[in-house]
């Protein structure tokens, strides 16, 4: 089903679109009449509709149903800022995925600065409309030594320098989980050593060659995802 993110959507029994939600459905996605369309705010909100009108000025929505889904798992991301193009499909990413906060780090080896607010929303918002997925993470703009570690019961870092496996397969979900990930040029010694000295990490060497930044996210995302089938 096609979606659509409003910011302030309502529970309501009709939806009139005007200005650029018109344009976006009309022009970009090209929705036509009596077709289903799907209405998310990123809070959870997920509300069914259906188109009944369009016109130059503004396209009506029915309400068919509604629901308010909620979060089955808390996980979390810490990334060192890759390039662009990675950074952008990380987000894509941890959207799909569900994670709740992304937390950007410009570490060591990154290599550009924190992006504007207003393209990580596009990106954010272009893949919860693309999966149909109930929330937008949240990205915090952080460092190191200011990350809330001691809220997280596991603390899993993909760490390709160190001939290192501490993974505990036996592990269970029962809490808030996060996921360190570097950028393309790893971390530095002094990084290595901070976040090696950290309680309750587990490090995680895969048996693979030098992983991208989005496919390092999307395998440790799976990791903790298989914690949920246990």
């Amino acid at each position: 089903m096609r979606a659509h993110w409003i910011r302030d959507l309502e529970i309501l029994d009709q939806y009139i679109l005007r200005e650029e939600d018109l344009h976006h459905l009309v022009n970009v996605v090209r929705i036509e009449k009596d077709e289903a369309l799907l209405l998310l705010n990123g809070k959870g909100l997920m509300i069914e509709t259906k188109v009944m009108t369009i016109s130059k000025r503004e396209l009506v929505l029915k309400r068919i149903s509604h629901q308010l889904s909620e979060r089955t798992y808390a996980f979390d991301l810490a990334l060192g800022m890759p390039k662009r193009e990675a950074l952008e499909l990380c987000l894509k990413e941890a959207t799909e995925l569900g994670l709740r906060n992304i937390y950007l780090i410009k570490s060591d080896f990154s290599q550009m600065r924190f992006p504007e607010n207003d393209r990580m929303e596009k990106i954010l918002v272009s893949a919860l409309e693309q999966s149909n997925a109930p929330f937008l993470p949240q990205i915090i703009c952080a460092e190191w030594n200011i990350l809330p570690w001691g809220q997280y019961q596991r603390l899993l870092l993909l760490d390709s320098q160190t001939k290192k496996l501490t993974l505990k397969s036996s592990f269970k979900n029962q809490g808030e989980q996060l996921l360190i990930v570097g950028p393309e040029g790893g971390f530095s010694e002094a990084e290595k050593d901070y976040l090696h000295s950290l309680s309750n990490i587990e490090i995680v060497n895969l048996p693979t060659p030098i992983l991208r930044s989005p496919t390092a996210v999307a395998t440790g995302i799976g990791i903790l995802i298989e914690s949920l089938l246990k």
